[in-house]
C-alpha cells in the first residue's frame, strides 16, 4: 500500500496553520471542481485526493495521528508500506501476503481507511490493536442530501456570478457562498461539499436562469421576440436587433406571418464546453396605436376586402 503525503497534495508545509490549509484547499478545490471539468477524469481524481487530504489535515485529531504515523516511519509520498508492520491486523493473510478490502463506501482511499476507517471485509470500525492509539471506534455517518435553488439573470449566466444562500441544519442556519461559473444551462445543479461549513451533507443548488419579456434561453439558443407592424410584415423591412456582439441590422422578409422564426448563427449562449448556440428571432405582428388617417385607411382596406 502506498503512503499518501497529504501535505504534498495540498501544496503546504508540514507546519502549515489551519488557515493556510483551508486557503490551499479552497484554491485547489475551485481549480479542480468536477463542475468545471465534467469530462476530465484526471481532474475528478485530483479533486477526490484534495478532499481526502483536507478531511485529515483540517481535523486536529486526524492530523495528529497522521503526523505521528508518518514521523515514526519517516515516510515520503508514494512509498509502499505493509500495514501489518505497524500493528494493523487484517486477520488471515496466508502465504506472506495480505488482503485488504477498503471500507470505501466513504469514497476515500485504502490508505485513509487503513488509518481512520475499517479493516478487513469492509468493516467501518477500526481494530482495537491499531497503531499509536488508532483503536477507538469510528463510524462515518453517511452524508445527507440537501436541495435548494437560486435564480440568476441571463447576463449573470453569461459572465458568472455568486449567491449567498442560507441552509437550515441541526446546528442552526448556515450562510453559504455559491460560486456560479459562467456557461451553466438553465436548471443545472451545483454540488457543494457541506463539510466545509460544518454540515455532514452534500448540497445541490439548482440554478434557474430567468427569462425577460423579450428574451429567453432554450438550451444554448437565445429566443428573442421581435415586434413588427402589419405593413412591415407585408412589405418586409430592416430591423435593428441587439445581440451579444452588438447591434446588427436584420432583414425581415415580406409577407412574413406571426410565429415565423429567423435564425442567426453563432449569436447565442456559450456553455461550459465552449459551444455557442444561435439567436432565434420570434417574429410577431403587433397592432400599433393608430391616428385618424391610419384608421380611415384600415377602414377602406376592410371595405375592399369585403
Amino acid at each position: 500500500m502506498q503512503y499518501r503525503d497529504y501535505y504534498e497534495v495540498l501544496g503546504v508545509d508540514k507546519k502549515a496553520s489551519a488557515d493556510e490549509i483551508k486557503k490551499a484547499y479552497r484554491k485547489l478545490a475551485k481549480k479542480y471542481h468536477p463542475d468545471l471539468h465534467p469530462d476530465d477524469e484526471s481532474a475528478h481524481k485530483k479533486f477526490t485526493e484534495i478532499n481526502e487530504a483536507y478531511e485529515v489535515l483540517s481535523d486536529p485529531d486526524k492530523r495528529n495521528k497522521y503526523d505521528t504515523f508518518g514521523a515514526n516511519a519517516n515516510f515520503s509520498g508514494g512509498q509502499n508500506f505493509d500495514p501489518r508492520d505497524f500493528g494493523f491486523d487484517f486477520g488471515n493473510f496466508g502465504n506472506g501476503s495480505y488482503t485488504y478490502t477498503s471500507s470505501s463506501g466513504s469514497g476515500f482511499s485504502d490508505f485513509f481507511d487503513t488509518l481512520f476507517g475499517g479493516f478487513g471485509g469492509g468493516s467501518s470500525s477500526k481494530s482495537s490493536q491499531g497503531f499509536g492509539g488508532f483503536g477507538s471506534s469510528f463510524t462515518k455517518k453517511p452524508k445527507s442530501k440537501l436541495d435548494t435553488e437560486v435564480s440568476i439573470s441571463i447576463d449573470e449566466a453569461m459572465s458568472g456570478t455568486s449567491r449567498k444562500i442560507s441552509i437550515k441544519s441541526e446546528t442552526g442556519i448556515k450562510d453559504i457562498e455559491v460560486n456560479i461559473p459562467k456557461g451553466l444551462k438553465n436548471k443545472n445543479k451545483i454540488k457543494i461539499d457541506g463539510s466545509k461549513y460544518g454540515l455532514n451533507a452534500d448540497i445541490y443548488v439548482m440554478v434557474k436562469i430567468k427569462e425577460t419579456e423579450d428574451l429567453r434561453l432554450e438550451g444554448i439558443d437565445f429566443v428573442k421576440k421581435v415586434k413588427i407592424s402589419p405593413w412591415d410584415a407585408y412589405f418586409g423591412t430592416k430591423k435593428k436587433i441587439s445581440t451579444i456582439k452588438g447591434n446588427i441590422l436584420v432583414t425581415i422578409p415580406e409577407k412574413i406571418t406571426s410565429n415565423k422564426k429567423i435564425r442567426l448563427n453563432n449569436l447565442g449562449y456559450t456553455d461550459r464546453k465552449n459551444q455557442t448556440g444561435d439567436l432565434i428571432l420570434d417574429v410577431f405582428i403587433d397592432n400599433p396605436d393608430l391616428n385618424e388617417e391610419q384608421i380611415e385607411l384600415y377602414k377602406k382596406l376592410k371595405e375592399i376586402e369585403g
